[in-house]
């Protein structure tokens, strides 16, 4: 079941960068401990949706997210999602590095078409939300909101098509500096007016996550 959730929203926040990119690398390199992200939300460019939120899971009884992004033509209409990791163990009692990753692996379900390379940006402090009178608080990151908050681009990876969807690979996005939280949004990138689309099922054992320990 996805769980979805819309509402009028908060002030803006100022942002500030992480760092730099690089390569896929082999699947089957692995070292130290991967967690991945605790929440994904997709926002909207379109004007009636800008103060919307959608999130994208978890689904059970999974546990995955749906890791979507898209844009039309001409780069209009975008749908970006935004990521969240909390509770990451920052020294001393957590060791870096911290690497933001995507652990691609060949899954039927997986839907990509036209400009599949996302671009990836810092998001400066908490993500905003609403706290109820029962005292639970509720993340409700917007276009209008969000777009205040976003930081600094710090990594690009194209995600496969057609036969090249067949091969495992981790793309290393970045590495960041360790925060309890890290927030970072994904969007088809800008570059290039084609339109473009990915959705891939996220979750412990593949997609996106962060590794630190290595």
């Amino acid at each position: 079941m996805l769980n979805t959730h819309t509402h009028l929203l908060l002030p803006l926040l100022i942002f500030s960068p992480l760092i730099a990119s690089a390569p896929a690398t082999p699947a089957n390199q692995v070292c130290g401990t991967v967690q991945p992200p605790s929440n994904f939300y997709q926002i909207y460019e379109e004007e009636q949706f800008t103060n919307q939120t959608s999130g994208l899971g978890p689904f059970f009884p999974s546990g995955e997210f749906s890791f979507a992004t898209q844009q039309e033509a001409n780069n209009v209409n975008e749908r970006d999602l935004i990521a969240s990791f909390k509770n990451i163990p920052c020294p001393p009692t957590g060791r870096g590095p911290y690497n933001i990753e995507f652990n691609f692996v060949p899954d039927s379900r997986y839907t990509a078409s036209g400009n599949t390379r996302i671009d990836v940006f810092a998001i400066n402090g908490d993500l905003p939300s609403i706290t109820f009178p029962d005292g639970e608080v509720l993340e409700i990151p917007t276009w209008a909101t969000t777009n205040g908050q976003t930081g600094s681009l710090i990594g690009t990876f194209t995600l496969p098509t057609g036969a090249d969807a067949g091969t495992p690979r981790v793309f290393f996005i970045n590495s960041v500096v360790c925060r309890s939280t890290i927030n970072l949004r994904f969007s088809v990138t800008n570059d290039s007016p084609a339109a473009g689309s990915v959705n891939y099922f996220s979750g412990p054992q593949a997609g996106l996550r962060i590794r630190y320990g290595c």
